[in-house]
C-alpha cells in the first residue's frame, strides 16, 4: 500500500511525498489488467492512480460490435502466430517482434478476459467463433456488441476491488519525475477535489516502475468521436524526452458527434441514406450521389464502408469505400456545412437510376444482408434486424433512429503511433517506465480492427511480467530521489500559483476563466483538424508547426486561473506539448516525401485525381520504401524536437529448442532486451 515518506516545501507551500513499488497512471483497460497480473505474480505495493474512475475510452466508447482481434483458434482454417503477426506488418511501420509478441500473447490475454467472465459468444462446442475486421484475412475478431471494452471494465474493477488494490480517484498526473540516471521516479498529482487547499492538491508519488495506461491524445482535434471526459496524457511522457514512433499515423472514421460513437460495420451494412444541409439544417442535398454512376456502385461503396470502416487514402479511386469519407469531409471542412446518416429512409439516386429497391443493391451487399436475414424494406428495420444492439445503444443514449436522423462527421478516432517501447513495453530510453494500451506505439500504419484492444492486453502482461523480472535490484533511493526531482516539481508548483495568484488579482469568474481556457484548446483543436487530420498539405503543415510552437511557448504564460480549474489549465499544457509533437513528426515525414498512406490523404498538385468531380484533392502517392521505416522522435541535448528512421525489425526466425527456453527461463535471461539485431543486451 502507498505509503508516506517525506514532504518538500517551496516558498512555503508543503508537498507530501508518497511511495509505491508500482504506480499505475490510468484506469482504462490496459491500466486494470496490468495490476491484475501484477498482484497474480506476486506484487502487492500497487497503486492505481486515476483523474476519473468512471472516464477514459475503455468505458465510454465502442461501435456496431466493437471488436476483439485474437489468433483464430477454433476455425475449420489453420492461424498461427507467425501468420498473425505477417498481417500485422502487412499495414507497415511496425516492428516484427513487437507484431510478434501480440500475436503470441493474443490468446493467453483473450482467455484471461474469458476467465475473468467476460462472456465472449462460443458455439455449441465451446469455440469462440470469429469474424473477418478490418484488414484482416482469417476471421480473428470476435465481438460482445457495442460494449466489449466496458464489460471487460466491468470485470477488470469487480477483480481489482475483489483484491482490494489500492486505487485513488480525482488525481490528475501534471509531471513525470526523473531520477538522475535516466530512469522514471514517479509523477507529480494535483487532487482534482482539493485545489481550494493552501498547496493546490499537490501531492508527490515516487515509485521503483511507472506504468502509463492513459490512452491516446483525445483532445488534439474538433473533430473527434473520444469521449468528451478522456484528454490524453501522452504529453507527460514526451516533455521529459520518452521516445515516440508513428506519431504521424492517427486513425479517422466516420462517427457521430453529438452522441460520439463509431459509424462502422452493421450501421453502414444496412445501407442508409446520407444526406448535407446548410448550418441552419436547410438546403437538404444527397451529397454522395453526382459521384457515382449507378446503384450498384453506390450501395457497394457504403455497404463496404461497414467492413472498411477507417478511411483509407488507396480506397479513394474508382469509387471505393473511403471516397464517402473523403465527400463527407468536403461537406462539414470546406463547405462548412452539416451532414447526416437516416435509418429511417432509404439511398435517393440520380432520375435515371429508377427507385430503391432490393432489385438494385449491389450483389455483395444483397448476399450478405440475405444470408444475414436482415433484408427489409427500410434501414432501420435491416439494423433491428441484422445488429438490434447497435439500435438500442443509441436508444440507451436518448437517440431513437426511428424519429431523427444522425449527424456525423469524419473523426480522429485512434492513435497507431505513441510512445516507443520495446518487446516488454518498457520505454526505449526511459528505464522502468511502461507505456501500455493507445499510448504506446506498436500499431503500424493500418492495424486490423480490433488489435489495439489486444494490444493492451498483450502488453499489460508483458509490462507486469518484466516489472517481476527486476525483482528488487536497484530500488529507488528515496531521499535521493526527493533531491533530484524537486527543481521538476518546482517549476509545476510555482507555475501554478502564479496563475493562481493573478486570478486572485483579476477576480476572473469561473466561467470567464473557462472561456479563455476554451479558445486556447479550441484553436488547437481546429488547428489539428484542418492540417493533421485526414487530409494533409505540406504548407499548411509547416505554417502550423510555426503557429503551435507559438502557441505552447506564449498561451500560458499570464494565464489568470482560478483553483478549480488548475487541472484544466494544467492538462491544456501538456496538450500544447503533444500538438507540437505531432505536427512535428507529420512536418518530418513530408519533407522526407512520405505520401498518402493509412487512414490520411497527402495532397500534392501533380498527383492522382481523387475523382473527376473534386479537383481540388489530388493524392500524393505512398513512398513504399517507408512502409519498413518506423519514425522515431525524441529531444536533443537543447531540448529540441528532432527524428531519425529506424529500419522495422523482422519478425524473430529463431528456432525455439525447448531446453534452450527452459534454461533462459529458469536463469531469466529470456527478460534482457534486444539490440536491433536481434542479440541479448547485458544489463
Amino acid at each position: 500500500m502507498i505509503e508516506k515518506v517525506g514532504t518538500v516545501t517551496f516558498e512555503g507551500i508543503s508537498i507530501p511525498v508518497f511511495f509505491s513499488h508500482v504506480l499505475i497512471i490510468g484506469s482504462g483497460a490496459a491500466s486494470l489488467s496490468c495490476a491484475l497480473h501484477l498482484k497474480r505474480m506476486g506484487c502487492d505495493d500497487i497503486t492505481i492512480v486515476t483523474d476519473n474512475s468512471l472516464g477514459g475510452t475503455s468505458r465510454n466508447t465502442g461501435s456496431d460490435k466493437q471488436t476483439y482481434y485474437r489468433l483464430n483458434d477454433s476455425g475449420q482454417v489453420p492461424d498461427s502466430p507467425y501468420a498473425m503477426a505477417e498481417s500485422y506488418l502487412e499495414g507497415g511501420a511496425m516492428h516484427g517482434d513487437i507484431a510478434f509478441v501480440e500475436a503470441q500473447g493474443s490468446t493467453q490475454a483473450f482467455y484471461n478476459l474469458v476467465s475473468l467472465g467476460v462472456p465472449f459468444p462460443h458455439n455449441r462446442y465451446g469455440g469462440y467463433t470469429g469474424y473477418k475486421t478490418d484488414h484482416d484475412p482469417s476471421n480473428r475478431g470476435i465481438s460482445l456488441g457495442p460494449y466489449t471494452s466496458r464489460v471487460m471494465m466491468e470485470k477488470f474493477q469487480s477483480e481489482i476491488s475483489r483484491l482490494d488494490i489500492c486505487e485513488l480517484d480525482h488525481q490528475d498526473a501534471v509531471q513525470l519525475l526523473m531520477a538522475a540516471d535516466d530512469r522514471i521516479a514517479g509523477a507529480l498529482f494535483v487532487d482534482k477535489q482539493g485545489t481550494l487547499s493552501e498547496n493546490l492538491g499537490f501531492s508527490i508519488i515516487l515509485s521503483d516502475h511507472v506504468v502509463l495506461g492513459t490512452g491516446g491524445p483525445a483532445g488534439l482535434y474538433a473533430a473527434s468521436v473520444y469521449p468528451k471526459v478522456h484528454t490524453g496524457s501522452i504529453g507527460l511522457a514526451l516533455e521529459v524526452g520518452a521516445e515516440a514512433v508513428n506519431l504521424t499515423e492517427s486513425q479517422f472514421g466516420l462517427a457521430s458527434t453529438k452522441v460520439r460513437w463509431n459509424l462502422s460495420g452493421s450501421y453502414q451494412q444496412v445501407l442508409p441514406r446520407y444526406f448535407s444541409t446548410d448550418a441552419q439544417g436547410g438546403d437538404e442535398q444527397d451529397f454522395l450521389v453526382p459521384y457515382f454512376n449507378d446503384w450498384k456502385e453506390l450501395t457497394r461503396a457504403v455497404f463496404l464502408k461497414g467492413y472498411q470502416w477507417p478511411f483509407d487514402a488507396a480506397k479513394i479511386p474508382d469509387n471505393g469505400s473511403s471516397l464517402i469519407d473523403l465527400l463527407v469531409y468536403q461537406e462539414t471542412q470546406v463547405k462548412k456545412r452539416r451532414v447526416f446518416v437516416d435509418y429511417r429512409n432509404n439511398l435517393n439516386g440520380k432520375a435515371g437510376w429508377g427507385v430503391f429497391s432490393k432489385q438494385v443493391v449491389d450483389e455483395v451487399a444483397l448476399h450478405y444482408l440475405d444470408n444475414s436475414r436482415a433484408w427489409a424494406e427500410t434501414p432501420l428495420k435491416r439494423l433491428q434486424l441484422l445488429n438490434p444492439e447497435a439500435y438500442t445503444m443509441y436508444l440507451d443514449k436518448g437517440v431513437d433512429l426511428s424519429l431523427v436522423p444522425l449527424e456525423i462527421d469524419l473523426c480522429a478516432q485512434h492513435n497507431n503511433g505513441g510512445l516507443s517501447a520495446d518487446i516488454w513495453w518498457e520505454s526505449t530510453n526511459i528505464k522502468r517506465l511502461y507505456p501500455i494500451g493507445e499510448v504506446n506505439g506498436s500499431h503500424g500504419v493500418s492495424r486490423p480492427g480490433g488489435s489495439a484492444l489486444n494490444a493492451g492486453q498483450v502488453g499489460a502482461k508483458r509490462a507486469a511480467t518484466r516489472i517481476v523480472g527486476y525483482g528488487e535490484n536497484d530500488s529507488l533511493d528515496i531521499d535521493s530521489a526527493i533531491v533530484a526531482t524537486s527543481s521538476q516539481v518546482k517549476n509545476v508548483v510555482v507555475l501554478a500559483h502564479r496563475w493562481v495568484r493573478q486570478n486572485a488579482l483579476d477576480h476572473f469568474s469561473v466561467p470567464a476563466a473557462k472561456e479563455v481556457l476554451s479558445g486556447i484548446r479550441s484553436e488547437m483543436q481546429l488547428r489539428m483538424s484542418e492540417c493533421a487530420g485526414p487530409v494533409r498539405r505540406a504548407k499548411a503543415v509547416e505554417l502550423a508547426c510555426l503557429k503551435a510552437r507559438q502557441q505552447r511557448m506564449h498561451a500560458l504564460e499570464n494565464l489568470s486561473v482560478p483553483p478549480v480549474l488548475l487541472t484544466v489549465a494544467l492538462q491544456l499544457r501538456h496538450m500544447l506539448i503533444s500538438q507540437d509533437w505531432y505536427l512535428s513528426a507529420i512536418k518530418g515525414y513530408l519533407a522526407n516525401g512520405g505520401g498518402s498512406r493509412g487512414s490520411y490523404l497527402v495532397f500534392d498538385e501533380a498527383g492522382d485525381s481523387a475523382h473527376p468531380l473534386l479537383p481540388a484533392y489530388r493524392i500524393k502517392q505512398e513512398l513504399l520504401a517507408m512502409r519498413s521505416k518506423i519514425q522515431v522522435l525524441s529531444l536533443d541535448a537543447k531540448g529540441q524536437i528532432v527524428q531519425r528512421y529506424a529500419s522495422a525489425r523482422p519478425i524473430p526466425k529463431t528456432e525455439f529448442w525447448f531446453e534452450q527456453v527452459w534454461a533462459e527461463f529458469r536463469n531469466g535471461a529470456f527478460l534482457l532486451p534486444l539490440d536491433d539485431a536481434g542479440k541479448a543486451k547485458e544489463q
